[in-house]
């Protein structure tokens, strides 16, 4: 008896392969931490990003203090203006994971830290 094309075999084959590959991406994510206090200088958030290649899967822990900060994720207007009216994460370790490729801005809600340079774009490739 010959196989077709879209038999059981084959199916189950294509369904292991697609399941190895999952597997392998998970494991290559990396979690990125990231120290989310006031800012010793203005280039502080800027020179940490600086050598992190980041990719599809892997995520960015914002660590900081709860009572002093907050973060969220914003568009490109919102970064360059420092204001957005969504809701920040004032829970003092917020992940956000990096689902996409292109760019993606996060900053401080809290008056005049985003403009002090509390503020964090990286490019997802």
């Amino acid at each position: 008896m010959k196989r077709r094309p879209g038999s059981l075999p084959t199916v189950a084959l294509l369904l292991l392969l697609v399941a190895l590959l999952v597997q392998l991406q998970a494991v290559a994510a990396t979690k990125y931490t990231l120290n989310w206090n006031y800012p010793n200088y203005q280039n502080y958030f800027s020179n940490w990003n600086r050598g992190n290649n980041y990719a599809v899967g892997d995520s960015i822990e914002f660590v900081y203090n709860a009572e002093a900060h907050d973060v969220v994720k914003v568009s490109y207007a919102e970064y360059g203006d420092c204001f957005t009216s969504a809701l920040p994460s004032t829970s003092g370790a917020t992940v956000f994971p990096l689902e996409q490729t292109g760019m993606h801005y996060f900053i401080c809600t809290i008056p005049g830290h985003c403009q002090a340079g509390m503020k964090l774009a990286i490019n997802v490739l």
